[in-house]
Protein backbone atom coordinates (compact mmCIF):
# COMPACT_ATOMS: atom_id res chain seq x y z
CA UNK A 1 0.00 0.00 0.00
CA UNK A 2 1.18 3.48 -1.07
CA UNK A 3 2.56 5.45 2.15
CA UNK A 4 2.95 2.85 4.33
CA UNK A 5 5.41 2.84 6.63
CA UNK A 6 7.46 -0.47 7.70
CA UNK A 7 10.07 -1.16 9.33
CA UNK A 8 10.87 -5.04 10.95
CA UNK A 9 8.78 -5.48 13.73
CA UNK A 10 6.64 -2.49 13.07
CA UNK A 11 4.16 -1.32 10.42
CA UNK A 12 1.75 1.99 9.90
CA UNK A 13 -1.21 2.03 8.01
CA UNK A 14 -1.33 5.75 5.55
CA UNK A 15 -3.91 8.21 8.04
CA UNK A 16 -4.74 11.69 7.99
CA UNK A 17 -6.61 13.32 10.76
CA UNK A 18 -10.53 12.90 8.81
CA UNK A 19 -12.12 16.38 7.84
CA UNK A 20 -15.26 15.02 9.92
CA UNK A 21 -15.11 13.71 13.48
CA UNK A 22 -18.83 14.01 14.62
CA UNK A 23 -19.19 10.24 14.94
CA UNK A 24 -16.86 7.36 14.31
CA UNK A 25 -18.06 5.84 11.69
CA UNK A 26 -17.66 8.97 9.35
CA UNK A 27 -14.23 9.65 11.62
CA UNK A 28 -12.28 6.19 11.03
CA UNK A 29 -13.43 6.09 7.30
CA UNK A 30 -12.05 9.47 6.51
CA UNK A 31 -8.91 8.96 8.52
CA UNK A 32 -8.28 6.72 5.67
CA UNK A 33 -9.57 8.61 2.94
CA UNK A 34 -8.24 12.36 3.26
CA UNK A 35 -5.38 10.69 3.03
CA UNK A 36 -5.55 9.94 0.09
CA UNK A 37 -6.34 12.72 -2.41
CA UNK A 38 -7.59 10.47 -5.03
CA UNK A 39 -10.89 9.54 -2.90
CA UNK A 40 -11.64 13.48 -2.30
CA UNK A 41 -14.32 13.62 -4.85
CA UNK A 42 -15.95 10.73 -3.43
CA UNK A 43 -15.72 12.85 -0.13
CA UNK A 44 -16.94 15.99 -1.80
CA UNK A 45 -19.86 14.49 -3.43
CA UNK A 46 -21.45 12.97 -0.02
CA UNK A 47 -21.58 14.35 3.26
CA UNK A 48 -23.54 16.80 2.24
CA UNK A 49 -27.46 15.91 3.40
CA UNK A 50 -28.21 16.26 6.78
CA UNK A 51 -31.46 14.54 8.91
CA UNK A 52 -31.93 14.83 12.52
CA UNK A 53 -34.94 13.52 14.66
CA UNK A 54 -37.37 16.09 15.89
CA UNK A 55 -37.25 14.40 18.96
CA UNK A 56 -33.31 14.51 19.39
CA UNK A 57 -33.63 14.21 23.25
CA UNK A 58 -34.51 10.64 22.66
CA UNK A 59 -32.67 9.96 19.02
CA UNK A 60 -29.79 11.33 16.94
CA UNK A 61 -28.97 13.45 13.67
CA UNK A 62 -26.42 12.56 11.31
CA UNK A 63 -24.95 12.74 7.61
CA UNK A 64 -27.30 11.00 5.23
CA UNK A 65 -26.44 7.86 3.66
CA UNK A 66 -29.18 5.61 1.93
CA UNK A 67 -30.04 2.86 4.60
CA UNK A 68 -28.79 5.23 7.09
CA UNK A 69 -30.16 2.90 10.16
CA UNK A 70 -28.38 -0.31 8.22
CA UNK A 71 -25.88 1.04 6.03
CA UNK A 72 -22.06 2.09 7.13
CA UNK A 73 -20.41 4.74 4.84
CA UNK A 74 -17.97 2.26 4.07
CA UNK A 75 -20.24 -0.21 2.41
CA UNK A 76 -21.24 2.89 0.43
CA UNK A 77 -17.48 3.72 -0.85
CA UNK A 78 -16.32 2.24 -3.75
CA UNK A 79 -12.38 3.67 -2.28
CA UNK A 80 -12.90 0.93 0.36
CA UNK A 81 -13.17 -3.04 0.41
CA UNK A 82 -14.94 -3.84 3.57
CA UNK A 83 -14.82 -7.22 4.95
CA UNK A 84 -16.85 -8.47 8.02
CA UNK A 85 -15.61 -11.20 10.79
CA UNK A 86 -17.66 -12.18 13.65
CA UNK A 87 -15.51 -11.82 16.97
CA UNK A 88 -16.06 -15.25 17.64
CA UNK A 89 -14.36 -16.34 14.57
CA UNK A 90 -11.81 -13.82 15.35
CA UNK A 91 -11.81 -15.85 18.75
CA UNK A 92 -11.88 -19.00 17.96
CA UNK A 93 -9.29 -18.83 14.95
CA UNK A 94 -6.65 -16.84 16.07
CA UNK A 95 -5.07 -17.40 19.96
CA UNK A 96 -4.83 -13.54 20.35
CA UNK A 97 -6.64 -10.18 19.08
CA UNK A 98 -2.98 -9.06 18.79
CA UNK A 99 -2.21 -11.79 16.28
CA UNK A 100 -5.14 -11.17 14.30
CA UNK A 101 -4.79 -7.70 14.13
CA UNK A 102 -0.77 -8.18 12.97
CA UNK A 103 -1.64 -10.27 9.82
CA UNK A 104 -4.13 -7.91 8.76
CA UNK A 105 -2.17 -4.81 9.07
CA UNK A 106 0.32 -6.99 6.74
CA UNK A 107 -2.42 -7.33 4.53
CA UNK A 108 -3.36 -3.67 4.22
CA UNK A 109 -6.29 -4.16 6.40
CA UNK A 110 -7.15 -1.30 8.93
CA UNK A 111 -9.04 -3.07 11.67
CA UNK A 112 -12.26 -1.66 13.40
CA UNK A 113 -13.67 -3.06 16.19
CA UNK A 114 -15.33 -2.96 19.97
CA UNK A 115 -13.49 -2.90 22.57
CA UNK A 116 -14.11 -2.52 26.82
CA UNK A 117 -12.78 0.82 27.89
CA UNK A 118 -13.10 0.32 31.08
CA UNK A 119 -9.92 -1.25 30.40
CA UNK A 120 -8.25 1.28 28.06
CA UNK A 121 -5.48 3.87 30.19
CA UNK A 122 -6.22 6.26 26.91
CA UNK A 123 -9.78 6.72 27.89
CA UNK A 124 -11.63 9.06 30.15
CA UNK A 125 -13.69 6.09 30.95
CA UNK A 126 -10.80 4.02 32.35
CA UNK A 127 -11.44 2.12 35.74
CA UNK A 128 -14.80 4.01 35.68
CA UNK A 129 -17.33 2.89 33.38
CA UNK A 130 -17.56 -1.19 31.41
CA UNK A 131 -18.57 0.53 28.33
CA UNK A 132 -18.44 -0.53 24.95
CA UNK A 133 -16.93 1.39 21.45
CA UNK A 134 -15.37 1.33 18.89
CA UNK A 135 -11.62 1.52 17.89
CA UNK A 136 -9.63 2.06 15.14
CA UNK A 137 -6.63 0.42 14.63
CA UNK A 138 -3.78 1.17 11.72
CA UNK A 139 -0.15 -0.05 12.77
CA UNK A 140 1.54 -1.97 15.52
CA UNK A 141 5.17 -1.77 16.82
CA UNK A 142 6.20 -5.37 18.24
CA UNK A 143 9.58 -4.09 19.73
CA UNK A 144 7.14 -1.73 21.88
CA UNK A 145 4.16 -4.11 22.05
CA UNK A 146 1.78 -1.25 20.52
CA UNK A 147 -0.65 -0.86 18.77
CA UNK A 148 -1.35 2.60 17.00
CA UNK A 149 -5.05 3.66 17.35
CA UNK A 150 -7.65 6.45 16.94
CA UNK A 151 -11.01 7.21 18.57
CA UNK A 152 -12.52 10.00 21.15
CA UNK A 153 -10.56 9.29 23.77
CA UNK A 154 -10.74 11.95 25.95
CA UNK A 155 -13.21 15.10 26.37
CA UNK A 156 -14.91 14.37 23.00
CA UNK A 157 -11.86 14.76 21.34
CA UNK A 158 -11.01 12.20 18.31
CA UNK A 159 -7.02 11.96 18.25
CA UNK A 160 -4.77 9.15 17.40
CA UNK A 161 -2.45 7.13 19.99
CA UNK A 162 -1.22 3.87 21.10
CA UNK A 163 -2.22 1.24 23.29
CA UNK A 164 -0.55 -1.80 24.64
CA UNK A 165 -1.02 -5.15 23.33
CA UNK A 166 -1.61 -6.21 26.69
CA UNK A 167 -4.31 -3.90 27.23
CA UNK A 168 -5.96 -4.12 24.08
CA UNK A 169 -5.89 -7.55 24.65
CA UNK A 170 -7.62 -7.45 27.84
CA UNK A 171 -10.55 -4.46 26.72
CA UNK A 172 -10.89 -7.01 23.57
CA UNK A 173 -11.73 -10.17 25.63
CA UNK A 174 -13.84 -8.27 28.10
CA UNK A 175 -15.92 -6.64 25.79
CA UNK A 176 -19.00 -9.20 27.36
CA UNK A 177 -18.75 -7.14 30.90
CA UNK A 178 -20.21 -4.41 28.79
CA UNK A 179 -24.11 -3.18 28.45
CA UNK A 180 -24.92 -0.85 26.23
CA UNK A 181 -25.78 -1.46 22.83
CA UNK A 182 -22.66 -3.23 20.37
CA UNK A 183 -23.72 -0.84 17.05
CA UNK A 184 -21.18 -3.51 15.31
CA UNK A 185 -23.37 -6.53 16.00
CA UNK A 186 -20.68 -8.09 17.05
CA UNK A 187 -18.67 -7.86 14.09
CA UNK A 188 -14.77 -6.62 13.35
CA UNK A 189 -14.65 -4.84 10.46
CA UNK A 190 -11.82 -4.73 8.29
CA UNK A 191 -11.27 -1.64 5.50
CA UNK A 192 -8.66 -1.76 2.57
CA UNK A 193 -7.69 0.97 0.32
CA UNK A 194 -9.10 0.34 -3.38
CA UNK A 195 -6.73 2.41 -5.76
CA UNK A 196 -8.11 0.84 -8.81
CA UNK A 197 -11.26 2.91 -8.31
CA UNK A 198 -11.94 5.07 -11.10
CA UNK A 199 -15.17 7.18 -9.37
CA UNK A 200 -16.20 9.95 -11.76
CA UNK A 201 -16.70 13.06 -10.34
CA UNK A 202 -19.81 15.40 -11.77
CA UNK A 203 -19.88 18.66 -10.32
CA UNK A 204 -24.09 18.18 -11.70
CA UNK A 205 -25.05 15.90 -9.02
CA UNK A 206 -23.20 17.44 -6.55
CA UNK A 207 -24.94 20.70 -6.68
CA UNK A 208 -28.36 18.75 -7.19
CA UNK A 209 -27.17 17.48 -3.70
CA UNK A 210 -26.60 20.75 -2.25
CA UNK A 211 -30.20 22.03 -3.90
CA UNK A 212 -31.24 18.97 -2.06
CA UNK A 213 -30.31 19.84 1.34
CA UNK A 214 -30.77 23.38 1.00
CA UNK A 215 -34.97 23.02 -0.18
CA UNK A 216 -35.19 20.57 3.02
CA UNK A 217 -35.98 17.44 0.53
CA UNK A 218 -36.58 13.88 2.02
CA UNK A 219 -33.47 12.00 -0.07
CA UNK A 220 -35.11 9.93 -2.78
CA UNK A 221 -33.92 6.49 -1.42
CA UNK A 222 -35.56 7.43 1.84
CA UNK A 223 -38.84 5.57 1.03
CA UNK A 224 -37.43 3.02 -0.98
CA UNK A 225 -34.74 1.91 1.96
CA UNK A 226 -36.54 2.80 4.81
CA UNK A 227 -40.35 1.77 3.66
CA UNK A 228 -41.90 5.30 5.04
CA UNK A 229 -40.23 4.60 8.29
CA UNK A 230 -40.14 7.32 10.56
CA UNK A 231 -39.91 10.63 8.11
CA UNK A 232 -42.71 12.56 9.91
CA UNK A 233 -40.44 12.68 12.88
CA UNK A 234 -37.21 13.59 10.90
CA UNK A 235 -35.81 16.76 9.68
CA UNK A 236 -33.88 17.03 6.44
CA UNK A 237 -31.56 19.18 5.49
CA UNK A 238 -31.59 22.75 6.33
CA UNK A 239 -34.41 21.95 8.57
CA UNK A 240 -31.98 20.78 11.10
CA UNK A 241 -31.94 23.99 12.50
CA UNK A 242 -35.52 24.35 13.48
CA UNK A 243 -34.77 21.17 15.69
CA UNK A 244 -31.20 22.64 17.30
CA UNK A 245 -33.40 25.97 17.82
CA UNK A 246 -36.37 23.53 19.84
CA UNK A 247 -33.80 21.33 21.55
CA UNK A 248 -31.66 24.14 22.93
CA UNK A 249 -35.29 26.15 24.18
CA UNK A 250 -36.64 22.79 25.76
CA UNK A 251 -33.08 21.89 27.43
CA UNK A 252 -32.84 25.29 29.06
CA UNK A 253 -36.80 24.92 30.04
CA UNK A 254 -35.85 21.82 32.08
CA UNK A 255 -32.29 22.50 33.40
CA UNK A 256 -30.98 19.50 31.48
CA UNK A 257 -27.44 19.20 29.73
CA UNK A 258 -26.85 19.77 25.88
CA UNK A 259 -25.67 16.98 23.55
CA UNK A 260 -22.95 18.48 22.18
CA UNK A 261 -23.11 15.99 19.06
CA UNK A 262 -25.60 18.15 16.83
CA UNK A 263 -24.05 21.33 17.46
CA UNK A 264 -20.75 19.57 16.39
CA UNK A 265 -22.51 18.08 13.42
CA UNK A 266 -23.58 21.45 12.66
CA UNK A 267 -19.95 22.42 12.39
CA UNK A 268 -18.76 19.64 10.29
CA UNK A 269 -21.36 20.40 7.80
CA UNK A 270 -20.65 23.61 7.52
CA UNK A 271 -16.53 23.18 7.51
CA UNK A 272 -16.91 20.18 4.66
CA UNK A 273 -18.84 22.71 2.55
CA UNK A 274 -16.11 25.22 2.81
CA UNK A 275 -13.96 22.19 1.76
CA UNK A 276 -15.82 21.14 -1.05
CA UNK A 277 -16.45 24.98 -2.25
CA UNK A 278 -12.54 25.27 -2.31
CA UNK A 279 -12.09 21.86 -3.43
CA UNK A 280 -14.15 23.22 -6.40
CA UNK A 281 -12.73 26.55 -6.99
CA UNK A 282 -9.21 24.81 -6.72
CA UNK A 283 -10.04 22.41 -9.39
CA UNK A 284 -12.35 24.99 -11.71
CA UNK A 285 -15.13 22.81 -11.64
CA UNK A 286 -17.50 25.55 -11.55
CA UNK A 287 -16.06 29.11 -13.45
CA UNK A 288 -19.22 30.86 -11.30
CA UNK A 289 -17.62 30.01 -8.11
CA UNK A 290 -14.86 32.53 -6.64
CA UNK A 291 -13.00 33.30 -3.31
CA UNK A 292 -15.83 35.51 -2.17
CA UNK A 293 -18.32 32.99 -2.15
CA UNK A 294 -15.30 31.01 -0.47
CA UNK A 295 -14.55 33.70 2.10
CA UNK A 296 -18.19 34.25 2.78
CA UNK A 297 -19.32 30.74 3.60
CA UNK A 298 -15.76 29.83 5.93
CA UNK A 299 -17.49 32.71 7.96
CA UNK A 300 -20.71 30.81 8.36
CA UNK A 301 -18.30 27.92 9.30
CA UNK A 302 -16.73 30.10 12.10
CA UNK A 303 -19.99 31.22 13.22
CA UNK A 304 -20.52 27.34 13.77
CA UNK A 305 -17.59 26.60 15.42
CA UNK A 306 -18.50 29.25 17.79
CA UNK A 307 -21.80 27.73 18.41
CA UNK A 308 -20.06 24.36 19.83
CA UNK A 309 -18.03 26.40 22.40
CA UNK A 310 -21.21 28.41 23.34
CA UNK A 311 -22.84 25.00 24.04
CA UNK A 312 -20.35 23.55 25.69
CA UNK A 313 -20.12 26.85 27.67
CA UNK A 314 -23.60 26.47 28.54
CA UNK A 315 -23.11 22.94 29.50
CA UNK A 316 -20.61 24.22 32.25
CA UNK A 317 -22.70 27.20 33.61
CA UNK A 318 -26.43 26.35 33.07
CA UNK A 319 -27.04 30.13 32.22
CA UNK A 320 -29.98 30.99 30.82
CA UNK A 321 -28.35 34.00 28.79
CA UNK A 322 -26.30 31.75 27.06
CA UNK A 323 -28.98 29.40 26.11
CA UNK A 324 -30.83 32.61 24.70
CA UNK A 325 -27.72 33.44 22.64
CA UNK A 326 -27.21 30.09 21.48
CA UNK A 327 -31.22 30.41 19.94
CA UNK A 328 -30.07 33.51 18.45
CA UNK A 329 -27.05 32.36 16.90
CA UNK A 330 -28.67 29.25 15.51
CA UNK A 331 -31.26 31.90 13.80
CA UNK A 332 -28.62 33.78 12.58
CA UNK A 333 -26.34 30.88 10.93
CA UNK A 334 -29.56 29.73 9.32
CA UNK A 335 -30.38 32.56 8.41
CA UNK A 336 -27.02 33.67 6.80
CA UNK A 337 -26.82 30.09 5.19
CA UNK A 338 -30.19 30.62 3.51
CA UNK A 339 -29.17 33.61 1.72
CA UNK A 340 -26.06 32.24 0.42
CA UNK A 341 -26.95 29.12 -0.77
CA UNK A 342 -30.38 31.13 -2.56
CA UNK A 343 -28.07 33.54 -4.23
CA UNK A 344 -25.49 30.86 -5.28
CA UNK A 345 -27.57 28.00 -6.53
CA UNK A 346 -29.62 30.52 -8.46
CA UNK A 347 -25.72 32.28 -9.76
CA UNK A 348 -25.01 28.51 -11.22
CA UNK A 349 -27.84 27.91 -12.66
CA UNK A 350 -29.64 25.31 -10.36
CA UNK A 351 -33.06 26.22 -9.21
Amino acid sequence: MKNSTQTLGRKILPVSYPMITTYTQHAHLLSILTHYECAHPWIFSNYIQLFINKDYKHHWGDFYFPLTYELRPSDACKWITTQKIHRDTVTTKWDSVIHFIIENINANNYVHTMINYFYVPLSDRYNKLQLHHDIFVYGYDLDREMLYVSDFFKNGVYSQAEISFTDFNLAFDTNHLTTNHDYLREMVYLYTFNDQNQDKFSADTLLNSIRNYFTKQTPEYWEMFNYGGDKDNLDFGMQIYTTLFNYVKETSEHKAMLDIRPFHLLYDHKKIMTLRFKYLYDNQHLIELNQEHIDEFTAIELKAKILVNLAIKYNLTNDVIISESLQTLITNIENEESIFLERWLKKVGIQ
